[in-house]
């Protein structure tokens, strides 16, 4: 660029010409100085001009800061600001935030699923379950005659209290009779409200008997089932002696003493099958005691086969046990007997009662 400067006396006329030349010079050197971001401090240049416009230059240095508006005060110093827009990218320092993802050690507190370890407890609570087991001990249970099919089916809930129950006779023993204690009772059961009781100490007393007439040939081959408790503490006999207790038996030619007990003088008990003149038949151990709690009998026999099964609280005496054995005495049922009928005088009476007896052709159960 060539420059062409006259004389003095031209200088008024062309001053003005030269200061915007000079003015045009600044601004091109301001948008020079714009990309290097720095340009904020060029609006400081530009505010020295007085002139606002250089406050849009001062907005190519602010990229995207807006400081060319503070350019528009002249002062140039919101040139300075707009560098301050560079501070924006601070905002970059919240992806420390990303510290945050230190809150995923949160996860540790998956740790606290080994709680779940305490399930081990509830392992530990089933296997009270098995203490439902306590039910075949002789428990009560869902017993009764409502809604069974058995060939017969006697739950004592029928009759008067203290006589003997509806359906039933009197079966006298060989003793002297003296106190009838046989009767139906409101002081235990087994289900429902009522028992046949039986309490004395006259050997050969009184018991009741059912005629078996109505179950045709389920009489000489059938299941039987009875529940008795006898009361705590039982007469024991004298050292060295017994006290043989007949609960029930099927009347024929002969009685077959089908759930039969001998109590020795330490309090143990065994069960046998027998007949009057005691040529018939195993014996088990002495192996159980007499206590307060509800016990199931079952009994098997086929009188054609000579056969005879027994149980207690759904267990096999297997000792018991015998086929085609003419001792037994097997032959056609009429009637069958429940009752305490003693052999031997005890110390005290002896108190057994009676609930829930079944006769079928299949196995009943202790249910």
């Amino acid at each position: 660029m060539r420059l062409s400067i006259r004389s003095a006396d031209a200088r008024g006329t062309r001053l003005p010409g030269l200061v915007v030349l000079l003015l045009g010079l600044t601004l091109a050197c301001a948008k020079e100085a714009a990309p290097g971001g720095s340009g904020g401090s060029g609006g400081t240049v530009a505010g020295s001009g007085g002139n606002g416009n250089a406050g849009a230059g001062g907005s190519q240095s602010g990229g995207t800061s807006g400081g060319g508006a503070a350019g528009s005060v002249g002062t140039g110093s919101a040139g300075t600001s707009g560098s301050a827009g560079t501070s924006g990218s601070a905002g970059t320092s919240g992806s420390a935030g990303t510290g945050g993802s230190a809150g995923t050690s949160g996860s540790a507190g998956a740790g606290g699923r080994a709680g779940t370890g305490g399930r081990g407890g509830s392992a530990g609570g089933t296997t009270g379950v098995a203490g439902a087991s306590g039910g075949a001990g002789g428990g009560t249970a869902a017993s009764g005659c409502a809604g069974k099919t058995y060939k017969l089916c006697e739950d004592f809930e029928t009759g008067t209290t203290g006589a003997i129950p509806t359906g039933w006779t009197a079966l006298n023993g060989f003793g002297s009779d003296s106190m009838k204690g046989v009767g139906l009772a409101t002081d235990q059961w087994h289900s429902g409200s009522r028992a046949l009781k039986s309490q004395s100490m006259v050997p050969g007393e009184e018991r009741i008997q059912k005629s078996l007439a109505a179950l045709g040939a389920t009489a000489t081959k059938h299941w039987g089932r009875i529940f008795y408790m006898v009361q705590s503490p039982a007469p024991k006999p004298a050292s060295g002696a017994v006290i043989h207790v007949t609960f029930a038996a099927l009347e024929g030619t002969t009685e077959n003493r089908i759930v039969d007990t001998v109590e020795a003088s330490n309090g143990t008990h065994q069960f046998l099958y027998n007949v009057p003149d005691d040529s018939c038949c195993n014996g088990s151990a002495y192996s159980w005691s007499f206590d307060a709690n509800w016990h199931c009998a079952e009994w098997y026999v086929d009188v054609a086969a000579q056969s005879y099964r027994f149980f207690t609280d759904n267990t096999e005496v297997t000792s018991l046990a015998f086929t085609g054995n003419a001792n037994a005495k097997m032959s056609n049922y009429t009637s069958l007997a429940v009752g305490a009928q003693f052999f031997q005088t005890p110390p005290a009476p002896f108190v057994i009662w009676f609930d829930d007896l079944a006769i079928d052709d299949n196995q009943i159960h202790c249910q």
